[in-house]
């Protein structure tokens, strides 16, 4: 009587989670009878049970999570993910929203989804002692002379895509050890402690229909209590904190050639301003020497334009298009891309502007070497 009082609640709210905000997710009571919780099926977590205690009345049946990347944000290590709802069709549509979670949470439900999801297929995950790290914890080696070192998992930072150990000099873990500090030595090892970025994953994995191995283990309420047990959603849904634009682009950041980043740094914030203003003056003084250009030059340098299947207005054209990407760029902190059309276009700019002055002169000489011009004594160009 109870499942079916909660199947009946459950096909009352899924109306109208349809129609609700796009962070609601689907609830319902809990069925007493036959509920298979999450804790219950190992006893690797026991140490932090506190952690799963909270109240999860979230039917995952349907839902689906993807990590998208480990990032440092708002001065903590953190794991940016997207939830979706039922429809999903593999992460492709119905996002719920994109969230962050503390690296440490999202290991954990991670970490016990996957033992959960072993233990229903028959086999048996050796859940690594080092998952205890996803809290600040001491460790003790030979380098220091038995010393404590504190350690706590975080982001791999050179992908973004891995879990990385971290050391640490204080209990709290929040003044790190030095970069020459070798975690190797202290024989820990995280191999197996691994999330899969960029990968649409079930919040619920429901055994084949033909599986023994799990039909001679479960009760008669398996079907309608299972689909409560996701500690992997379940966790990164408790801990969540809304991933604004900036945590987005952070996230985002090598998905593809044309990589985001946090920003340009004081020094970077200079030299743009340096280059754009160059840019800037050698456009002007271009500019200036074309007006001064004799006839017969300026039809020669047409001609060599169109020699190429081009006109002149294409050349000014192009010029607008690499202004306009230059600052796109920039206000997307693209640093390569920005770098690339900034300093090229000063390159190119001061080259033209050198043959227009130089070629107006006739002549151009570098430390006594003419390099244009009549060759009396020199390089002749």
């Amino acid at each position: 009587m109870r499942i079916v009082l909660a199947a009946l609640m459950v096909g009352g709210t899924s109306a109208s989670a349809a129609a609700s905000a796009t962070t609601s997710l689907r609830t319902s009571a809990l069925p007493v009878e036959g509920m298979r919780d999450a804790r219950e099926l190992s006893e690797d977590f026991a140490w932090d049970d506190d952690f799963f205690s909270f109240n999860d009345n979230t039917l995952w049946t349907d839902y689906a999570i993807n990590p998208k990347r480990c990032v440092e944000f708002n001065g903590q290590e953190v794991i940016v993910f997207s939830m979706y709802g039922g429809g999903h069709n593999n992460c492709a549509r119905a996002q719920l929203g994109t969230y962050y979670a503390p690296v440490g949470d999202f290991v954990k439900g991670y970490t016990k989804q996957k033992d959960m999801d072993y233990n229903l297929q028959g086999n048996d995950y050796d859940v690594p002692d080092e998952v205890a790290y996803t809290t600040c914890t001491a460790a003790y080696g030979d380098d220091d002379g038995g010393s404590a070192v504190y350690l706590k998992l975080g982001c791999n930072d050179s992908t973004g895509k891995a879990i990385a150990m971290k050391a640490y000099e204080d209990s709290s873990c929040t003044e790190p050890k030095s970069n020459n500090y070798n975690i190797k030595n202290l024989g820990i090892d995280i191999s197996d402690l691994r999330v899969k970025f960029e990968t649409c994953q079930d919040c619920v994995y429901w055994p084949a229909g033909d599986d023994d191995a799990w039909k001679a283990d479960v009760d008669d309420g398996f079907e309608a209590g299972h689909g409560y047990d996701s500690p992997m959603c379940g966790a990164a849904w408790k801990s969540k904190t809304k991933c604004n634009r900036k945590c987005q682009r952070l996230a985002n950041k090598g998905a593809s050639t044309y990589s985001y980043n946090a920003g340009f740094n004081a020094i970077g914030k200079f030299f743009l301003f340096v280059f754009t203003l160059s840019g800037i003056f050698l456009l002007l003084a271009v500019h200036s020497q074309r007006k001064r250009m004799a006839t017969e030059d300026a039809v020669y340098e047409e001609a060599l334009v169109q020699k190429v299947g081009m006109q002149m207005k294409h050349v000014v054209f192009g010029i607008m298009a690499i202004i306009v990407f230059t600052i796109l760029f920039a206000l997307l902190k693209a640093k390569f891309l920005t770098w690339f059309f900034l300093l090229g276009s000063n390159v190119i700019l001061f080259g033209y502007w050198a043959y227009l002055r130089f070629r107006k002169e006739g002549k151009v000489e570098v430390g006594g070497f003419r390099l244009f011009g009549d060759n009396d004594g020199g390089i002749a160009a």
